[in-house]
């Protein structure tokens, strides 16, 4: 008898595939978002599949900091337009449940904050309404080029 994967959520409705930002952001697979294209946060979302699996079979905690890393670094520039390149000072990262195999991850935001070259952000990961982890992060950055 083999055995099967369980088969992922579905994607929900409203979210579009991200293209890769970069080779390393390739590797994660496909990342969807979802844009009110109101001003209002964009929701990130991302299955949870084998190549992502600790030894337990669940979302490895390093998979998980990767995408909250990511994931906060593209809400800064979707949010604060004026922002050019950023560096990740800190991540915080606590655990709160398993991401299991096949589970859809969705990022939400609590806020963003800038204070002169430093900006803060906070997100949570959740599958459905359970928060499986919750993160932020302090970036350096630099605005754009004026005329840029």
């Amino acid at each position: 008898m083999s055995r099967r994967r369980p088969a992922p959520h579905p994607v929900p409705e409203g979210f579009v595939v991200l293209p890769p930002v970069s080779p390393f952001f390739a590797g994660l697979g496909k990342v969807y978002v979802r844009d009110p294209g109101d001003g209002s946060p964009p929701v990130y979302g991302v299955h949870v599949r084998p190549k992502h699996a600790n030894r337990h079979g669940t979302g490895h905690g390093g998979f998980l900091a990767t995408l909250v890393d990511t994931f906060m670094a593209a809400f800064v520039h979707h949010q604060r337009r004026e922002i050019g390149r950023l560096w990740t000072l800190r991540l915080g990262i606590e655990y709160k449940r398993p991401a299991v195999m096949g589970a859809w991850l969705e990022c939400h935001f609590g806020g963003i904050e800038r204070d002169g070259n430093f900006v803060t952000v906070h997100c949570d990961l959740r599958i459905g309404d359970v928060v499986a982890a919750r993160a932020n992060a302090v970036f350096k950055v630099e605005d754009r080029a004026a005329g840029a």
